[in-house]
């Protein structure tokens, strides 16, 4: 199986959760590899913008692609579309067409919930419909995974909201707030949706989440509660983006882990 951005948050959990089935794994970062890996993953360290390195990544003759990689800031991709375009939906077409020519039976992209209405969401409508067109024309099986908020030990210091919010609880600072609804789903579920997909060679668009939306305002009272840190907050004035939080599905996935818990996790990952 070919994973790509296989060093990032996503990825390394589920690396190491396909090792866990024994499944050999072609892990395509830019990043160092995890030196958890085993001998089971073959390693490509590159840019998936360099055609060699995408070549590459197909030597080992992958029958499955997960695509994990994608620049994911919303901020930066308003602040650089065009690089968001090369990153998100450009890479998308070349790994289709390898797949296409490659023998791959199954593709899999990681999306999102949220609407096309920066550079960023509308690149992910771009790449769903390209694996749409990829799934119609040649019968290549695309599975879309419309990942919600992700966050969890091992999550990256980013600008995010419980980023953020961990890193004002940790510096005894306050956080900007505004009036959206999240929902936020913990690394451990998202992997099991993943897997699960994966597993029943999944065809079609599967929403990955809580099912629970919570305004930020809620998650600052939660991570209080976790954290005994007063959090003063700011409420901003943004544009309200509609959060997607149906995860009903036929396949058996149901998230486990309440946000409490994985608040309380998060916590001690970013305490060290």
């Amino acid at each position: 199986m070919l994973v790509t951005g296989a060093a990032g948050f996503i990825g390394r959990a589920v690396v190491a959760a396909l090792r866990e089935q024994d499944v050999l794994v072609t892990a395509v970062d830019r990043e160092a590899p995890d030196p958890a890996w085993d001998e089971g993953v073959t390693v490509v360290t590159g840019d998936l913008a360099s055609q060699q390195v995408c070549i590459g990544a197909f030597e080992t003759r992958p029958t499955v692609v997960l695509h994990l990689a994608a620049l994911t800031s919303v901020e930066r991709s308003i602040e650089a579309p065009m690089a968001t375009f090369a990153q998100n939906v450009t890479i998308t077409q070349v790994l289709l067409e390898l797949s296409r020519g490659s023998g791959v039976g199954q593709f899999v992209l990681a999306s999102t919930t949220l609407s096309p209405q920066t550079p960023y969401g509308a690149t992910k409508a771009a790449g769903e419909a390209l694996l749409a067109a990829y799934s119609g024309s040649y019968g290549l099986a695309g599975a879309t995974l419309g990942l919600t908020d992700v966050y969890g030990p091992g999550m990256p210091d980013k600008d995010d909201l419980v980023s953020r919010v961990m890193r004002a609880a940790q510096a005894g600072t306050g956080v900007e707030i505004g009036p959206q609804r999240r929902d936020l789903v913990y690394i451990d579920d998202v992997v099991n949706g993943v897997l699960i997909a994966l597993d029943n060679q999944y065809d079609g668009r599967f929403v990955i989440g809580s099912g629970r939306s919570v305004t930020e305002l809620e998650l600052v009272e939660a991570v209080r509660a976790v954290t005994g840190k007063p959090l003063p907050v700011e409420q901003i004035d943004v544009p309200v983006e509609e959060v997607v939080v149906d995860v009903a599905n036929d396949l058996g996935y149901a998230p486990t882990v309440s946000l409490e818990d994985g608040l309380a996790l998060t916590w001690e990952y970013f305490k060290g």
